[in-house]
């Protein structure tokens, strides 16, 4: 039975195996105008940077911004949790991309492993 209940952890670890520092796109399947790849890495640069901040509380914020692409937002750290006995914390991230449904907010809760913060499920 205890094999069970470890499986879809194991899946989840699996499938979340890069670090916050790796790309994430927290809107991907909507039908407004895409992030770009340098919008995903200002957005997970910022989450690094709060992720990362010693003592880190709930309403803390990160901006972020792409001249380029002209896309910005701001990372805001929600509560602490535990989640399968990890230090969780949730972010909502608040966007705005130029087009279309142009503002646009997901929240996310990132589970610190051995290996770094990661997605939780």
């Amino acid at each position: 039975m205890t094999q069970f209940r470890l499986l879809p952890l194991l899946m989840l670890a699996a499938c979340l195996s890069q670090p916050a520092s790796a790309q994430i796109n927290p809107f991907r399947g909507t039908r407004a105008t895409p992030l770009t790849a340098d919008d995903i890495a200002a957005l997970t640069d910022a989450t690094n940077r709060l992720l990362d901040r010693p003592g880190l509380a709930a309403g803390a914020k990160e901006t972020w911004t792409n001249p380029k692409s002209g896309a910005n937002g701001t990372v805001t750290a929600g509560n602490a949790t535990k989640r399968r006995g990890l230090a969780c914390r949730t972010m909502r991230y608040d966007v705005t991309v130029p087009g279309p449904r142009s503002e646009r907010n997901r929240t996310l809760t990132w589970c610190k492993t051995q290996d770094g913060w990661k997605l939780g499920s």
